[in-house]
C-alpha cells in the first residue's frame, strides 16, 4: 500500500479513479489482521485500485489529528472505498478478507 499523506486530500491525482484509503495505528490489534488481509487482496485489483494506508503517529492525540477528523476515520481501524474523490463504502474494524474483497469488486461496478 502507498502511503497517505496530507498533500493527498485535495489532490487532483488522489481524487480520480478507484481508491482504498485503510486508516489504522501501530500495534492496535484489529489492524493487524485488517492490513494483511488489505495487502492481500491489493494485488487482485492491481491496475483498476489504488491501495493507501494512513498511520497514526500518535494515538494519544488521535482527536487532534487533521486526516483523521477530515474523513472521520474513527474507530481504528476504517477503511473508506474511494471512486472519483467521493466516498462511496465505509467500513469500520476488522472485516473478514471476503468482505474487503467483496466492497472492491462494488466499488469497480458502481458507476
Amino acid at each position: 500500500m502507498k502511503k497517505f499523506k496530507k498533500s493527498d486530500i485535495n489532490s487532483k491525482i488522489f481524487n480520480k479513479a478507484n481508491k482504498v484509503l485503510f486508516f489504522q495505528a501501530d500495534g492496535v490489534c484489529p489492524c493487524i489482521p485488517a492490513k494483511s488481509d488489505l495487502d492481500d487482496i491489493e494485488k487482485s485489483f492491481e491496475g483498476e485500485i489504488e491501495f493507501y494506508e494512513y498511520s497514526v503517529k500518535n494515538v494519544k492525540k488521535i482527536n487532534e489529528d487533521e486526516i483523521i477528523t477530515h474523513y472521520e476515520a474513527l474507530p481504528l481501524p476504517t477503511t473508506l472505498f474511494i471512486k472519483d474523490g467521493e466516498i462511496i463504502y465505509r467500513l469500520v474494524g476488522d472485516n473478514s478478507k471476503s468482505t474487503y474483497r467483496n466492497y472492491a469488486t462494488k466499488l469497480l461496478e458502481d458507476k
